[in-house]
Parts: C-alpha cells; sequence; structure tokens
C-alpha cells in the first residue's frame, strides 16, 4: 500500500492515480474487513475507528529522537525539532515533517523493508492510538522504524498526523470506491459503515436519509462566486410542505 502511495504521488495527471487505487483494491481486499482495513489508511483523516494518537509534530519528533536513540544535541535531533525553520542547514524540506523526518531516517535506517503488512500496520497503528503515555508511544514508534525503511516511514508519520498527501483528492477516492460512498459518508461520517455496506462496487446504494444521533458533513451546498448566482438559484426552486412536513422541491 505504501508503495501505491509512493506511485500516485509521483503520478502527474489523474486518471493514472485513479486507476492504481482501483486496482489496489481489487488484487488485495479478498475479505469484507479488507476494505476497511485499507481505506481507514488511504483516509486517515476520516477514520473515527481509531483514537487521536496524541502526537503533534514537535511531541512526535521527540519520540523519534528518543526511538532510534538520538542525542538531543545532534545535528538530527535539532533538524527534527526545528523542522519549521528554514536556513542554511535546514535543508529542503523545512515546514514538512515528514519529509524532515524521513531525512533524517534515511541516514540512520537500513533500505531495505520487513515487508509490514496492512493487518500489522493497523495494528501498530492501534497500539500507538491506545496508548498511555510517551514512553510506550516511544517503544511502539521504536518498533515501527526497525520494520521499516525511511521511506515507508514517511508515508506512515503522514497517516499519524492524518495529513495525507498522494495527489488525489477524497471526492476521486470515494467515487472509485463505490459512486454512491460519498453520498453514504456526508450522512453517517462513517468510514466503516461505508466500507462494510459498499463493498460491491456493482451494487447501488438506496440513498439514506439523516439518523438521529449519526453525525454528518455540514456545509455542503455549492459555492456561489456573487451573492447574484446565488439567489438565482435559490429562485430555481419553490418549497412548498406537504401535510406530512415533508419538502416538496419544484423545478421550473
Amino acid at each position: 500500500m505504501l508503495e501505491l502511495m509512493q506511485r500516485s504521488k509521483r503520478e502527474k495527471k489523474k486518471k493514472p492515480k485513479q486507476t492504481y487505487f482501483r486496482k489496489f483494491l481489487d488484487n488485495y481486499c479478498r475479505k469484507p474487513q479488507d476494505y476497511f482495513a485499507s481505506m481507514r489508511l488511504i483516509l486517515p483523516r476520516l477514520d473515527r475507528d481509531r483514537g487521536s494518537y496524541g502526537l503533534k509534530e514537535q511531541v512526535l519528533a521527540t519520540c523519534i529522537i528518543d526511538a532510534i536513540g538520538m542525542s538531543r544535541d545532534s545535528d538530527d535531533a535539532r533538524l527534527l525539532l526545528n523542522w519549521r525553520k528554514a536556513g542554511p542547514r535546514a535543508g529542503l524540506n523545512a515546514g514538512n515533517f515528514s519529509l524532515v523526518a524521513a531525512e533524517v531516517l534515511e541516514r540512520r535506517q537500513g533500505v531495505s523493508s520487513a515487508g509490514l503488512t496492512i493487518k500489522e500496520l493497523n495494528h501498530f497503528l492501534d497500539s500507538l492510538a491506545s496508548s498511555a503515555n510517551r514512553s510506550e508511544k516511544t517503544a511502539i514508534l521504536s518498533d515501527l522504524i526497525r520494520r521499516t525503511n525511511a521511506n515507508e516511514m514517511k508515508w506512515i508519520i503522514m497517516i499519524i498526523l492524518k495529513d495525507l498527501k498522494v495527489g488525489i483528492g477524497e471526492k476521486s477516492i470515494f467515487h472509485d470506491f463505490h459512486p454512491d460512498a460519498e453520498d453514504l459518508f456526508n450522512v453517517t461520517c462513517d468510514l466503516k459503515l461505508v466500507c462494510e455496506k459498499l463493498r460491491d462496487r456493482s451494487q447501488r446504494h438506496k440513498r439514506q436519509d439523516i439518523e438521529v444521533g449519526k453525525a454528518v458533513r455540514p456545509q455542503l451546498a455549492l459555492r456561489a462566486n456573487t451573492a447574484d448566482v446565488a439567489w438565482k438559484r435559490v429562485l430555481l426552486c419553490f418549497f412548498t410542505f406537504s401535510s406530512a412536513h415533508q419538502i416538496t422541491v419544484y423545478f421550473p
């Protein structure tokens, strides 16, 4: 999967990116649970089943330093701790924590990979999210670093920070997963439910109404550039209430 992210990031055209994603799902997802296991890594910001990691960049930098046994006074440690700062010693990656971390790890990790599976990665991330203190998180990161190389850790760090950039948006990913995936997520905010209900792409899903107790994604109306355009759109629709208090929309 991490290789898929790398290929998608390098690809300039949108269509091949979507092809990589769809092929990956078709080839990897053999069991019903495989879809959610994959999608929660591709869309980490939307995964509500896994708790917060409690790791922002500065804390994560400290944990990585301790995980690989670096001195806090070393150049690499300073580079991690001051990842936002530019300057002659900051390098080209200043301002991007995952790239700065990969740059540091590349000098201290082997280039080979232990072939971490999606199941194993999710297990590591679950443990990281459920760990109670920084020392436990550091120990988990240390194990993770031993099982991966710097390039893989770059993507894992993006997942931990819930800031994964693969050059393809949520809307496109949802559409490639299933034509109704985005609509269902918008009224449930439940990625696991989307993966469970829509794993068969050939079966269309009946539009689901908002349910009490289920989160929704608000403010999804189309953006209008001017007030005049917005008002014209409003005038296109006439709303009347039926006796059952349902809204009927007439389009002239």
